[in-house]
């Protein structure tokens, strides 16, 4: 009797994580149901991704972390996507202008003997 109980605890878990499994997984994708008409501040938007599929749509994530889908033919997406892109790549070009500076200096720390000893 205790080993049909066992047997059938077993079982039971077993089917527990194999359909915890089925359906589990997670989309990682927007999906866009409408497109806004109404632009929105070029500062305000953080990054895009462009939705491909049935609804063609750039989704826009604001700095507030709100999201919204917009219509990728319409001149005010265009040009925001223009402006964000210019912004990426103009922070890529300073940061590695700056690794460059700080790994091709000299370094201008020279420890004098006196600095560095302990005094106990």
């Amino acid at each position: 009797m205790k080993l049909l109980i066992l047997v059938t605890f077993c079982l039971c878990a077993l089917c527990t994580y194999v359909v915890e499994g089925v359906g589990s997984e997670v989309m990682t994708k927007q999906i866009c149901v409408s497109l806004t008409n109404q632009p929105i501040k070029i500062n305000a938007l953080k990054k895009y991704t462009i939705q491909e599929g049935p609804m063609k749509a750039v989704i826009f994530f604001t700095r507030r972390g709100i999201k919204f889908c917009a219509n990728p033919e319409a001149s005010w997406v265009k040009k925001a996507i223009k402006t964000m892109d210019r912004r990426a790549t103009t922070k890529r070009m300073v940061s590695l202008s700056q690794e460059k500076k700080t790994s091709t200096e000299p370094s201008t720390n020279k420890a004098s003997p006196t600095a560095t000893s302990f005094y106990y």
